[in-house]
């Protein structure tokens, strides 16, 4: 279908011959009456083209019913195509677009044809281009245009979602979202190593999933329903630029890209722009909850274009958790890299989470079986404590394989993958405190450093191991206190940002998604929600500060046992030493002020004058 001129007639004949079918022009079930006003330049009404368009649409049911047929039709307006199809509606819609003016010559060059040159005004004026079927470009060669309408018609059932990435996340995701009911198409390169990849994963999904498989990037994108929504589920960084450049030219404009790995906000940021530039859309998104959140349910975070997200939140939406209230752990976050930041803080919370329950294994291993560590665990996990990381901390303890305790086999050497140390760099930029998660990753840095620890302890004289009491209830009071800590360091860097930022981002929303799917989803999280409707910072909170004033003492008992049994405790020194000083009306600091006025001449400002005035001192 098209204008007159676009070779209709032309490629019509080349695709018969290509697909065995047989070809009719519809111009030739034109009335006489029709065909003398056309060579007489004067344009057909629509009640000279319904009698036609019916005759055509019978003659379709006929052809369908036998083995089919190709039909070189105008089809110019939507509501000759309802015609044309009222009685078959298994009809392959093959748009070929071009410029009027590149028509314009063609048919001027055009022999014996009722239909003249300048005639093709008033069809330009009449067609209504279809949002649908398949549309090629009459630039092309004729061997160029049936090659891409070959392609195009093998994947006319178009995927309505797309995945590139079929790591343990880009699995779990895909199936959870073929599960919901959504048509879907997955890519991977078939490098070496992964060469099975797509194979492998297809003889998994479920009876019901229509999911297809690829591995050539452009059949990927051919498959796929505009607008194209593509989620990439690849390892960040250069790898995610790659990608997109390959994606580009296969793209058209409104499609969107969705990054939902572990990007640098920065840098969603700056693909948004690019791509924007380019006619793309581009959707940060962050997802948590590890293999198992993403097959059953994560926590969603996106950012990004909103307009974007609004044509992907059905399928985002569908594939997350829910809260207790019935709601969706996905909502908008904000603009740009928003989505991308929270869950780097996301996971810099989950760093020091991680480090606290460690260094309460480190307090209590010595004294107490791994049955008992457990059992305190989940006593403390079925109260106000209740966290998914104490659950899984617990069941890991009496784990065994062979008769011996898994957690006694692993080596002491903690991984990382860049986002805490993201973390604690944004909160350098933002110029606030997250002293927490910093200390989380430091002391998997130390952790690195195996050989030279076990180097170092041989030369280390100890004294007797003669262990003195440490409550439990000690422990819980300080774990639960550094929590806070932790909880309310993490926050603050997030509403800091979205000031800094503009994102507008709401506290308390943001707490609802992290209470399910999520892997810091805990009764604090969900206590934050109520928290942060009414205040933007925990310290706000009497209740807060009151705990943590009446249990001070509990922490100061933990960091006393630690100090005489040599037991680092970094996070929860870190977390009384930040309360400690965020509560002392006069620091040290006036000490520093005054050494960098003595060496660098930086001035200070005095107590006894207005915050508006700064001074200097000859010191030598």
């Amino acid at each position: 279908m098209g204008v007159s001129g676009c070779g209709k007639t032309t490629i019509g004949k080349k695709l018969s011959k290509k697909l065995e079918l047989p070809f009719y022009d519809a111009d030739d079930f034109h009335p006489k009456s029709n065909v003398d006003k056309m060579k007489k330049g004067i344009p057909l009404h629509n009640e000279d083209r319904f009698p036609w368009l019916n005759i055509l649409a019978d003659s379709i049911k006929k052809w369908q019913d036998d083995k089919g047929a190709i039909v070189a039709c105008s089809a110019l307006k939507e509501s000759y195509r309802e015609i044309l199809s009222s009685k078959n509606k298994d009809i392959v819609w093959i748009y070929l677009d071009g410029s009027q003016s590149l028509i314009q010559n063609r048919m001027e060059r055009r022999q014996n044809h009722f239909m003249k040159a300048e005639m093709l005004t008033s069809q330009f004026n009449d067609l209504e281009v279809p949002n649908y079927g398949i549309h090629v470009a009459i630039s092309q060669s004729p061997e160029e245009i049936i090659n891409e309408i070959m392609l195009k018609l093998k994947f006319m059932d178009k995927s309505f979602f797309g995945v590139i990435g079929l790591g343990v996340m880009g699995k779990s995701l895909s199936l959870n979202i073929a599960e919901k009911g959504y048509s879907l198409s997955v890519y991977n390169r078939n490098t070496a190593g992964e060469e099975n990849v797509v194979e492998d994963f297809l003889k998994i999904k479920e009876v019901g999933m229509k999911i297809k498989g690829f591995t050539a990037l452009e059949e990927f994108v051919y498959s796929l329903e505009r607008p194209r929504k593509i989620l990439i589920m690849i390892k960040a960084g250069n790898a995610i630029d790659a990608v997109i450049e390959a994606l580009i030219p296969l793209l058209s404009r409104g499609d969107i890209i969705i990054d939902g790995g572990n990007s640098h906000f920065t840098d969603t940021k700056r693909r948004a722009i690019y791509l924007e530039n380019k006619g793309l859309s581009f959707v940060g998104v962050g997802v948590s909850g590890g293999e198992e959140g993403a097959r059953k349910g994560p926590s969603i975070m996106p950012g990004g274009n909103k307009t974007s997200y609004s044509i992907i939140a059905p399928v985002l939406e569908s594939i997350a958790a829910v809260d207790k209230g019935g709601t969706k752990c996905c909502t908008y976050i904000g603009p740009g890299g928003a989505g991308h930041f929270v869950k780097m803080i996301h996971n810099g919370i989950e760093y020091a989470e991680m480090q606290l329950l460690a260094e309460i294994y480190n307090l209590l291993s010595p004294t107490k079986t791994n049955e008992e560590i457990k059992e305190i665990f989940r006593e403390w996990n079925s109260g106000e404590l209740a966290s998914y990381l104490l659950e899984i901390t617990a069941d890991i303890m009496t784990k065994k394989e062979d008769g011996e305790y898994v957690i006694d086999l692993i080596l002491d050497k903690a991984g990382n993958k860049g986002t805490g140390s993201w973390s604690t760099k944004a909160a350098f930029d933002l110029g606030t405190v997250n002293t927490m998660m910093s200390s989380a990753v430091f002391a998997r840095y130390v952790s690195a450093f195996k050989e030279k620890r076990k180097s170092l302890a041989k030369r280390i004289n100890k004294a007797d191991d003669v262990r003195d009491s440490l409550s439990v209830a000690d422990i819980k009071n300080a774990y639960k206190f550094a929590r806070i800590i932790n909880h309310q360091q993490g926050f603050e860097v997030i509403r800091l940002a979205s000031e800094t930022y503009n994102w507008n981002i709401s506290l308390s929303d943001l707490s609802r998604i992290w209470t399910n799917g999520c892997i810091i989803r805990s009764a604090l999280m969900t206590d934050c929600i109520s928290h942060f409707k009414t205040n933007s910072d925990l310290f706000e909170l009497p209740e807060i500060v009151d705990y943590l004033n009446a249990n001070e003492d509990a922490v100061k008992s933990v960091l006393i046992y630690g100090l005489k049994h040599r037991i680092p405790l970094p996070l929860f020194a870190e977390a009384n030493t930040y309360w400690i000083s965020i509560t002392t009306e006069r620091l040290s600091a006036n000490i520093i002020q005054a050494q960098r006025d003595y060496f660098g001449a930086h001035t200070y400002q005095r107590i006894d004058a207005s915050d508006d005035q700064y001074f200097h001192t000859n010191w030598y």
